[in-house]
């Protein structure tokens, strides 16, 4: 009798889970690799498009195994998603095929076994991407700012603390920030049991290197892929604030109170931060550290090195990338916060910026207008004009699900409870100069009067994308 092969056609090609973490290159990989799909589908690799779908499609994957009360307006518009995109993944035959997104590090184990068995026969591996502390923390904070969080860069600070002294679940707002993007130890034993060790894939992020494609040479060789098949250079990068400009960002959440999603997400993250604020990064202080704080990102690298160590998983980098010599005097050992000054100059940007974005986009809308023959009142903003801009928003990824109705921000900072907005914003501008408190109601002002025309314009190109309606009713 002549033994048969199994037939390999039939199986899906591997498939290559990059999770996360959160402000560890995952920007940069997923860019570079968006941006040549063409070449590497060619090769025999799959990348899932287009993005907003895989961003749904997580959103979905999250919400396994908790309670529909727990579901946010996105997660449920996002039911069903998950599983058309493991009928994708499962379909292909070619060389692998990989899932880049970083929400996925978020998954608790019922969603993340769910995951899994979707995923059927097919080999899966997790890849997680792993950077210093202190880099991450820094990243996060003014990420954090601009996709309208509330929490202070010393709270971050705190919340690291209790992480690093305690075992269990996470109690604040700040301790669950810093555990969903650094919860490394966590994250591995998530995953190490639905796949294996040998099929969970630790990257180091290099601390520093001469080779600016360090990082995409260790991924690419985990998941196959010739690192030099990758030619085509995403230009683009996520925004970057300074310290003045993500504080600024901070206060004006408060400031402006609660708004609707999108329209945080047009005006506020894609506008005034990205397209406004950012361009003076280089003109600022950089978000640092403090020398406690150094040495609390330090024994948390000891710890993620304790766990990435005795787990068993492929490491692909060196565990000297997360470093864990404390921090020396030459470090301020107070935290560096902006002056009234530099707030001010941050301020000054973002109405000169703000002014001349509404003049835009009101010329835009009369154009639109003329266009279309766009005769009264703009109607009502709709999913579909709301689906439509959010494809344009390059950083709608960054906006993680929310914590659900357990979402207690009275717990940012103790001094904080039971107050309104108004006082907390009173409380927090208290040794300040009185214009700093003028120029965020002014800039509010602003944000407030841009958020209806940015709806209004994404409404009218819906509407110039769809076929013109008779002129005969």
């Amino acid at each position: 009798m002549v033994l048969r092969r199994p037939d390999r056609r039939s199986r899906p090609a591997p498939i290559y889970l990059h999770i996360g973490g959160p402000s560890t290159g995952t920007t940069y990989l997923q860019r570079l690799m968006y941006a040549n799909r063409d070449g590497l589908g060619r090769t025999g690799y799959l990348l899932p498009a287009p993005w907003r779908d895989v961003v749904l499609a997580t959103h979905d994957a999250l919400s396994f195994g908790r309670p529909t009360g727990h579901k946010n307006d996105l997660t449920r518009a996002a039911g069903g998603r998950w599983d058309r995109l493991a009928e994708e993944l499962t379909a292909h035959g070619g060389k692998g095929t990989v899932v880049s997104m970083e929400f996925l590090c978020w998954a608790r184990p019922a969603a993340a076994e769910r995951i899994i068995s979707s995923l059927g026969d097919a080999e899966v591996h997790v890849v997680l991407t792993v950077r210093d502390t202190a880099a991450v923390l820094r990243s996060q904070w003014q990420t954090n700012c601009r996709n309208g969080e509330e929490v202070p860069l010393r709270r971050m600070l705190w919340g690291l603390r209790q992480i690093v002294k305690e075992d269990g679940e996470p109690a604040s707002r700040p301790e669950r920030m810093i555990h969903r993007g650094m919860g490394i130890p966590t994250m591995i034993d998530t995953w190490v049991p639905l796949v294996g060790a040998d099929r969970v894939h630790v990257v180091t992020v290099p601390l520093r290197s001469d080779d600016p494609d360090l990082l995409w040479k260790r991924f690419a060789g985990v998941v196959g892929i010739k690192p030099s098949r990758c030619r085509e250079r995403a230009v683009q990068s996520n925004a970057s604030l300074g310290l003045p400009s993500s504080e600024l960002m901070r206060l004006l959440n408060i400031e402006l109170g609660p708004v609707r999603r999108t329209d945080y997400l047009r005006t506020m993250k894609v506008l005034l931060a990205r397209d406004i604020l950012s361009e003076r990064a280089d003109q600022e202080r950089k978000v640092t550290l403090n020398r406690p704080g150094r040495n609390l990102a330090a024994r948390w690298n000891d710890r993620i090195r304790g766990a990435i160590s005795t787990s068993g998983v492929d490491l692909v980098g060196s565990l000297d990338d997360l470093p864990v010599t404390r921090a020396g005097k030459d470090v301020p050992a107070e935290l560096e916060t902006p002056t009234d000054e530099e707030l001010l100059f941050a301020a000054a940007w973002a109405r000169k910026g703000l002014v001349e974005a509404i003049g835009d986009l009101e010329d835009r809308i009369a154009k639109l207008r003329e266009d279309q023959a766009y005769v009264g009142s703009a109607p009502a903003v709709g999913p579909g004009a709301e689906d439509s801009d959010q494809q344009d928003d390059d950083d709608a990824a960054d906006d993680g699900p929310d914590d659900g109705p357990d979402d207690d921000r009275a717990d940012d900072d103790p001094d904080d409870v039971g107050l309104d907005p108004r006082a907390r914003l009173d409380r927090q501008l208290r040794d300040r100069t009185p214009e700093v408190g003028l120029a965020l109601t002014e800039i509010a002002g602003l944000v407030r009067q841009a958020m209806p025309l940015g709806a209004e314009l994404a409404e009218l190109r819906a509407a110039g994308t769809s076929p013109a309606p008779s002129r005969d009713h």
